[in-house]
């Protein structure tokens, strides 16, 4: 073979490695949730170390004529050397892979791992033993060397990103062919390099030039999941600014508008006021829109004050509060609305929290209102509370109407109500998840449309949790 075709072929050989390495390299890991982010540092060791490898073989081969002889048998040993602490990295990246897939396989995996290491290691040890370098030793222990850490490590790297791409596809998540076929193109890759000698054909390299082309394509398209990734959390990062700035605006404009709405609203209240002292009403007729007008005024004064209180939650310092006498509270104050339904109450008497008692009030007063607006007349609510594993958990379920996903996807969004108008203003469960998060905690709605809503909310109850 020509002195070009032969540079040519190792020369590309050695950049599919290098390229390799910068298709890791170059990827941006910090902020991904996939399993396998951690173990790609010893694949892009591979490429480079393999790279160096390949391109320090066409060196020797290009200058062979010009090593004296008294290197030979060194510079053989050196190349040796370098090959096997290339196909080591790639053992490490299998060894790192079997820590991410299903416990059995990973058992096995990695006792295939180490059981390769130790047979290659007393493989080591046995030519060591032996002064006399020949060269028909250095072909068994390159032989060996390409056998058990070639084609081992990369059947078994092949094996382990394969696995993990078909949890992938199970998991509907996208581009898991793509490591499936990463971890084929290192089978392919492992049989060339492995298992068939370079001298049995001048075509040898040129087709472990094409597996190892293989290996890049679809290990580039693997990791276009980390771009993918990256954008969607640069999507939803914009879109909390974008919120929080919507809703900043929004407060702004509820303040001012609850400020002008509560001046004419007192002003009418007062003249409603004058006007039946001065005019008493003595027909039933007139007494009845008297009392709807009034209605009208104390529904939009309550609106008023819930938009104040979205917009300016009161600064009330946080302290010790007992859970129980919270859900008492909040029972006490619906009692004229509670007696036309079933409230089970189940709160631990020792429940404590640090934080805020009227916002946790106004909290359950807000559920309870709500899930008794969703049921029919003498249906039941179950209201829980209790401590677990360092957390309280309060859960509130109703057996009423329920959402169905789309209405669900919305319950919090704020102004988002699907009562009648002039019945909901679509701040109660918006109001609800400030106060859950003021305090720190989470909540969770589940609903099926016909057969009721579950909230459930965890707080922690370490004090030191609260700035």
């Amino acid at each position: 073979m020509s002195t070009f075709i032969v540079f040519n072929i190792y020369l590309f050989y050695g950049l599919v490695f290098f390229s390799i390495g910068c298709v890791v390299v170059f990827r941006n890991f910090k902020y991904s949730q996939l399993s396998i982010s951690p173990t790609l540092w010893a694949l892009a060791l591979f490429g480079f170390s393999h790279a160096f490898h390949e391109w320090s073989e066409l060196y020797v081969i290009l200058f062979e004529a010009d090593i004296q002889p008294q290197y030979q048998v060194l510079v053989e040993w050196l190349r040796l050397l370098k090959l096997a602490l290339s196909f080591a990295s790639l053992m490490i990246f299998a060894w790192l892979l079997f820590g991410i897939v299903p416990n059995t396989v990973a058992k096995v995996g990695r006792g295939l791992v180490v059981t390769i290491l130790l047979v290659y290691c007393m493989a080591v040890v046995h030519f060591s033993s032996s002064f006399n370098l020949s060269e028909d030793l250095f072909r068994e222990a390159a032989h060996y060397t390409r056998l058990l850490l070639g084609f081992g490590s990369a059947f078994l790297a092949g094996c382990g990103i394969a696995i993990y791409g078909y949890s992938l596809m199970k998991a509907e998540h996208e581009y898991g062919h793509y490591f499936i076929a990463t971890g084929i193109g290192l089978w392919i890759y492992g049989v060339m390099a492995g298992l068939v000698a370079t001298e049995l054909h001048v075509g040898v390299p040129v087709l472990r030039t094409l597996a190892s082309g293989l290996v890049l394509f679809t290990l580039f398209k693997a990791l276009k999941v980390f771009d993918i990734e990256r954008e969607k959390l640069t999507e939803a990062k914009l879109k909390r600014a974008l919120e929080a700035d919507k809703f900043k605006a929004i407060g702004r404009l509820a303040t001012g508008v609850a400020h002008e709405i509560n001046n004419p609203l007192a002003s009418s209240s007062l003249a409603l006021e004058l006007l039946e002292r001065k005019y008493p009403i003595t027909d039933s007729a007139q007494q009845e829109y008297v009392n709807r007008v009034r209605m009208g005024i104390s529904r939009a004064a309550d609106i008023s004050k819930e938009l104040l209180a979205y917009a300016r939650p009161r600064s009330e310092s946080f302290s010790t509060v007992n859970f129980a006498e919270v859900a008492q509270a909040a029972i006490r104050l619906l009692s004229h609305k509670r007696r036309d339904y079933q409230v089970v109450v189940d709160c631990e008497s020792n429940i404590q929290i640090n934080g805020q008692k009227i916002k946790l009030e106004e909290l359950l007063i807000n559920l309870l209102s709500n899930a008794m607006d969703a049921s029919d007349a003498g249906g039941k609510i179950l209201l829980t509370i209790k401590s677990h594993a360092g957390q309280i958990c309060l859960s509130l379920q109703d057996f009423g109407q329920g959402m169905d996903s789309e209405t669900l996807n919305r319950a919090t969004e704020l102004f988002f109500s699907t009562k009648p108008i002039g019945q909901g203003t679509g701040l109660g469960l918006a109001i609800c998840d400030a106060i859950v998060r003021a305090h720190h905690g989470e909540m969770a709605i589940r609903s099926e449309l016909g057969k009721g809503t579950q909230i459930d909310i965890h707080f922690p109850i370490d004090k030191d949790s609260y700035d």
